[in-house]
């Protein structure tokens, strides 16, 4: 009996030990499966919120963009035709400025300069008497530079105006530009009017305080000086081209060097000139620039210094000057942003004719100059740079009177060769040091060294290309 109950429990054991087992395996797949369904509604619930999310970012920053886009070219419109005096807003940078409270700008420049050379005995052999050469060259040692106060506003809706005044170190003041210039007439003419600095070249209308090295040029001081300028009218018109072409003319009163007020009804001075310039890819760009400067002299003449060191006496010119000019500008930036490195490359050549009488006898002559410069920016606030300069005696046509008297084309070239190092803190200052090796006069070599500083203060506008 006992041993039927125990093969009976067996049986039922058998039996039922793999459906208990069968039935649960069967709940932990349901509870596997539920847990499953369940992340599935999870993520795709995040997932759709996720879209939404998306969707409504990017109508955010189209509805930004578009902002964007429609108050840029609320600017360029304002550039391009300024709003009437009460509504002109200051600024900094562009030159447009409120007409009553007018844009102020101060330039600080000093420097101390160590020569080889006394340059109160220095000349330009055959092109700058030593009278204008030491007055270009200026004092050793410790000396304040010529400091330049600018006022700039919009007139109204038609007119922009700009004056700068330039205090010396002899504590003068005088006037090295003031004009008014057109902001309306459209189709890409603008006409300046008053005193400013000529167009010819590419150096002559840069202030000194934004020259890349301490000094001029030889070719710009002994053609034009440090910048030639007139009291005229300036006709710029602009193309409407793919490419940069710029041409424009002057006319003057042509009582600066090379000419001299004639003293009376007419123009003095004329001027034209041309640019040509566009991008090389989305880190260079560049202008090519032609122009041509005429102007004369009065019935007095004019005193040539350079004539007079080599004579020994008083020389005076009555004629024609002409002076015509090519220069080239190239600078590089990585993808065209130039804050941490940049390089700028100028060049220039000019040639200058004069024609009339010496003294009362048939005189003319040809002289050309020439430099090459770079500067590289290898660091954001770094750069360094190396100039060469060069100017050819050309050719002479003197009467039998100053050939007796000692005038005669030297046979001399006057050279240069500068290197310098600045430091720019910020676009507010500079520290500038040196060097030049002068070989400018005739059986010397002066050695030039120069340490400088630029402040500006206040509003000052965007330099030229």
């Amino acid at each position: 009996m006992f041993r039927t109950d125990i093969i009976a429990m067996g049986a039922m054991l058998a039996i039922g030990v793999p459906a208990v087992a069968q039935a649960q395996n069967s709940t932990e797949l349901d509870q596997i499966r539920k847990e499953i369904d369940e992340l599935k509604n999870a993520y795709e619930a995040r997932i759709q919120a996720l879209e939404k999310r998306l969707q409504a970012a990017e109508a955010a920053a189209a509805k930004a963009q578009t902002a964007a886009d429609q108050a840029q070219s609320a600017q360029q419109a304002a550039v391009a035709a300024p709003a009437p005096v009460e509504a002109a807003p200051a600024t900094a940078s562009g030159g447009l400025s409120n007409a009553v409270n007018p844009a102020l700008s101060l330039i600080l420049a000093g420097r101390y300069a160590d020569y080889s050379q006394d340059p109160s005995t220095r000349s330009i052999t055959g092109f700058l008497s030593k009278a204008d050469t030491s007055d270009a060259l200026g004092p050793r040692g410790f000396s304040l530079g010529e400091s330049e106060l600018t006022v700039s506003a919009n007139v109204d809706h038609l007119f922009f105006a700009q004056a700068t005044f330039g205090v010396t170190p002899e504590d003068t003041i005088g006037v090295e530009e003031a004009y008014g210039l057109t902001t309306a007439l459209g189709h890409g003419l603008t006409i300046k009017g008053g005193r400013f600095f000529s167009a010819i070249g590419y150096q002559n209308s840069v202030h000194a305080h934004a020259w890349d090295f301490v000094d001029p040029s030889l070719v710009q001081r002994v053609f034009l000086g440090e910048n030639y300028g007139d009291d005229g009218v300036q006709l710029n018109w602009v193309a409407p081209l793919p490419v940069f072409v710029e041409i424009g003319g002057e006319i003057g009163r042509g009582s600066n060097p090379p000419g001299t007020d004639r003293n009376k009804n007419g123009i003095g001075a004329g001027t034209v000139f041309a640019h040509v310039g566009d991008d090389i890819g989305t880190g260079g760009s560049y202008r090519f620039g032609a122009s041509m400067l005429r102007t004369s002299t009065d019935s007095s003449g004019a005193t040539l210094g350079e004539l007079d060191d080599l004579s020994g006496g008083a020389n005076q010119f009555n004629g024609d000057t002409q002076i015509y000019g090519v220069d080239f500008v190239y600078k590089w930036a990585p993808n065209g942003n130039p804050k941490y490195r940049n390089f700028k490359f100028v060049t220039e050549w000019f040639h200058r004719r004069r024609s009339g009488e010496l003294n009362f006898e048939p005189f003319s002559q040809q002289q050309s100059g020439w430099y090459v410069q770079g500067i590289y920016q290898f660091l954001p606030e770094w750069r360094v740079g190396l100039r060469y300069d060069q100017l050819d005696q050309g050719s002479w046509d003197v009467g039998p009177l100053a050939a007796a008297s000692g005038i005669a084309k030297p046979d001399f070239t006057p050279r240069r060769y500068s290197t310098m190092l600045d430091w720019n803190p910020s676009e507010f200052s500079r520290l500038r040091l040196q060097y030049n090796q002068d070989k400018s006069q005739l059986g010397l070599t002066d050695h030039q060294f120069f340490l400088q500083y630029i402040y500006s203060l206040g509003a000052h506008g965007a330099h030229k290309f």
